[in-house]
């Protein structure tokens, strides 16, 4: 029989006193990281259910009781990544007295440390959008949550005369920026190279990114 969520194995320690962990809550977790701690050793495209339910050391029915497929949990993974992201940010609205320059570093650079920090789990979920529908999914609608965001601020920026974008299309512009940032995100956190090239991929695309809005102060 499948264990149900509601069943309780574990407790934790939180403000001196100790909270009763749900199974299920252990088991789901027990499965994403027996899924990531595979993606260090195996491409994500080889990675099996069985592959999965061996490293959690779970049967198969467990598994299925929390994720329909792979691609569930990868995606499960992926948006944890950026919810981590989202809440070191705080906002993707430029705060009021905060330059251009200090958006972009707080935005893109905690992106970039939130892909160092998951850079597994984020290199495996840019692979999968090219194969998996349920991934490129959620990959997509991430993005376009995030894109959403940086059309309204420029937007706003345009309006108020503080910038002066390359087009009026904004959506096109933070679109094309997002792309470009995600790709060299993506190829550095797959070649790994030394930290003063990062440092050098960062600055390149800050300078883009400044550009394209059309910042002049």
């Amino acid at each position: 029989m499948v264990p149900g969520p509601s069943a309780t194995e574990a407790s934790d320690a939180i403000g001196g006193r100790r909270r009763r962990i749900p199974r299920g809550e252990v088991q789901r977790q027990v499965i994403l990281d027996g899924f990531e701690s595979l993606l260090g050793r195996m491409p994500v495209a080889d990675i099996s259910v069985k592959d999965i339910t061996d490293a959690a050391g779970i049967k198969r029915p467990n598994f299925y009781f929390y994720f329909e497929s792979k691609s569930d949990v990868l995606g499960e993974l992926v948006g944890g990544a950026w919810d981590d992201w989202a809440e070191t940010i705080g906002s993707y609205h430029r705060r009021a007295g905060e330059s251009h320059s200090g958006y972009f570093d707080r935005l893109f650079g905690q992106s970039y440390t939130a892909w160092v920090e998951h850079d597994q789990v984020m290199v495996a979920g840019v692979q999968a959008t090219g194969y998996d529908d349920k991934v490129r999914s959620r990959w997509t609608e991430l993005v376009d949550g995030l894109n959403s965001h940086l059309s309204e601020q420029m937007g706003r920026d345009a309006e108020a005369g503080l910038i002066n974008p390359v087009s009026d299309d904004y959506t096109a512009i933070v679109e094309r920026l997002t792309d470009m940032i995600v790709m060299a995100f993506y190829q550095d956190r797959s070649l790994k190279p030394a930290e003063a090239e990062s440092a050098r991929m960062l600055a390149a695309l800050k300078a883009i990114s400044l550009g394209a809005w059309g910042v002049t102060q």
